[in-house]
């Protein structure tokens, strides 16, 4: 099997961009921490909130064709 780099090239920019992303978060997160040693919980929580919300509806969208059957 040949795999040309014209056909994995958008992959690895789009996994680029997604590294970009995250290091960035994670920095956010690391200052906040520096700066909030108390409870971290209410912080994480609303950071993470947008990832649970969307993890759940992958999971609801996955869920429905198995349940019509």
């Amino acid at each position: 099997m040949t795999i040309h780099i014209n056909e994995v090239l958008p992959l690895l920019e789009t996994i680029s961009r997604q590294q970009k992303d995250i290091s960035a978060r994670l920095a956010k997160l690391i200052e906040i921490f520096r700066h909030e040693p108390e409870p971290v919980e209410p912080t994480l929580r609303s950071m993470l909130k947008p990832l649970r919300e969307g993890m759940d509806d992958m999971r609801e969208a996955l869920v429905k064709p198995n349940s019509s059957s």
